[in-house]
């Protein structure tokens, strides 16, 4: 059998005294509590010498690092595939059900969820432009809105010149989020400028049927819709809990249309 010396892991003979290698004094076989291989003798020897230990350190340094970079490849491609795919896509999923998440009585649109939305009809409505942007919003997104029950969708639209020529107005959307819509246009001429700004505006949809949802369903950047319903200025109440968000009369100048749908035609 092989005497292993503890000091530098050199192997000797069942029978020496004194290692071959280094020199220092060996311990018997009977000596060691458990017999260990030649390699689990070398680690033991390392531990000692706290180089194993070192060792153990960078590799476990190592796959933390390749650990952590991993997840944030992981994280990357996530976040591309949410906004190139779903975000950057010509639609993102309506979830709300009409008829089940929100119905009308008379003036009144109720929601499953307790409230009671009271519409104040200001006048008929007839809107026909190009789709420049838009983004659809559902019951649980953050910041809260009990609008996104019933108003799952905004437009922003640009019509007159807008519709005709839009490749003449070099605008670019910032951001469009929380009912807002956020955009920005390099506007050398001044009154490019104030003509797209006076001829471009966000408007709040309320499908007043579920043909006006389903058809909601189909529309992408670009298209020509025709919109006819009613502008309304909307009061809901819930408990001790209210609201309250009006419309504007006319498109333009960063002004909000909130739409009661009959009719939406994608051209």
């Amino acid at each position: 059998m092989v005497k292993y010396c503890l000091n530098c892991g050199a192997g000797n003979s069942e029978d020496a005294l004194w290692c071959r290698s280094c020199n220092s004094k060996l311990v018997d076989n009977h000596q060691i509590n458990r017999e260990i291989s030649g390699e689990d003798h070398r680690r033991q020897i390392l531990e000692q010498q706290g180089t194993y230990k070192s060792y153990g350190h960078y590799e476990n340094k190592t796959i933390k690092i390749f650990t952590i970079s991993f997840l944030i490849i992981i994280i990357f491609v996530g976040v591309f595939v949410y906004f190139s795919v779903i975000k950057g896509s010509d639609f993102n999923w309506i979830s709300c059900q009409f008829n089940e998440d929100f119905w009308f009585e008379e003036d009144k649109i109720i929601t499953d969820n307790g409230w009671i939305v009271t519409m104040d009809r200001i006048q008929d409505y007839r809107l026909e432009g190009i789709v420049l942007a838009f983004n659809t919003y559902n019951r649980g997104d953050s910041p809260y809105d009990p609008c996104n029950i019933f108003c799952p969708i905004d437009l922003f639209i640009g019509v007159d010149d807008v519709m005709a020529n839009p490749d003449n107005y070099d605008y670019s959307i910032r951001s469009f989020y929380n009912r807002k819509v956020c955009w920005y246009m390099t506007y050398d001429n001044v009154d490019d400028y104030y003509y797209f700004k006076s001829h471009c505006g966000n408007n709040h949809l309320i499908p007043h049927n579920e043909d006006v949802l389903n058809m909601m369903q189909n529309i992408s950047l670009n298209d020509i819709v025709l919109i006819e319903g009613g502008l309304v200025n909307l009061y809901g109440e819930r408990g001790d809990e209210t609201f309250y968000r009006p419309t504007d009369t006319h498109i333009g100048n960063y002004a909000c249309e909130a739409i009661l749908v009959d009719t939406l035609i994608i051209k």
